[in-house]
């Protein structure tokens, strides 16, 4: 069964509110000059038309650099050969671990569909696993346009089901306050804990 599709006003007033503390999200970045990197028509709930007059951008980041890890270098740039996955090697070296903030404020608010709050929506894990976005980027539109609250949505990662991944929107006003290239010794353990051989 596919993910079902957002029924505009029967789902804005079951949206349930989770606070994220901005200082918490994290980005494994190879282009950190660039971030936070507003992406559009492409990832999981990014907005499916964005050459609309109220189009906008997402920026995906993660609730720990294992996420992060899982989420950007080993499903973007990993092959599973032999036992291990393949990564090559300037992906485990020139990556930044990124940090943000806001102005005025700590926290975003997201909608949250994880847990209970996602199977009242009439919704299931899909949403964060599919390998088809159609859905996923409808909902994210969806709740962009429900209210002017909504900075975002956090989500199970698909690529590390114990940890959240989050899509905040480019209203949000989100920016890097610094990034850190990502230490020899975190990459070993990384790949260590990933089952990752660099090539």
């Amino acid at each position: 069964m596919s993910v079902r599709l957002p029924d505009l006003g029967s789902f804005e007033d079951l949206l349930p509110p989770t606070r994220i503390d901005v200082a918490s999200l994290v980005r494994l970045s190879r282009h950190p000059a660039t971030e936070p990197f507003w992406s559009a028509g492409v990832y999981r709930f990014d907005d499916p038309d964005p050459g609309s007059a109220d189009a906008f951008g997402t920026c995906y980041a993660a609730s720990t650099i294992e996420v992060a890890f899982a989420e950007s270098v080993i499903h973007e740039c990993g092959r599973f050969v032999r036992g291990s996955y393949e990564v090559p090697a300037a992906e485990l070296t020139e990556r930044s671990v990124v940090r943000f903030a806001c102005e005025r404020r700590k926290t975003l608010v997201l909608a949250d569909l994880t847990g209970a709050a996602l199977k009242a929506l009439g919704l299931n894990n899909d949403i964060s696993a599919s390998a088809d976005y159609t859905a996923s980027q409808a909902w994210a539109r969806a709740i962009h346009g429900a209210s002017l609250r909504w900075d975002g949505i956090r989500y199970v990662s698909r690529q590390m089901n114990k940890g959240f991944a989050y899509a905040i929107f480019e209203r949000s006003g989100m920016h890097k306050v610094r990034a850190e290239k990502l230490k020899a010794r975190q990459v070993d353990d990384l790949c260590d804990r990933f089952n990752v051989t660099a090539v």
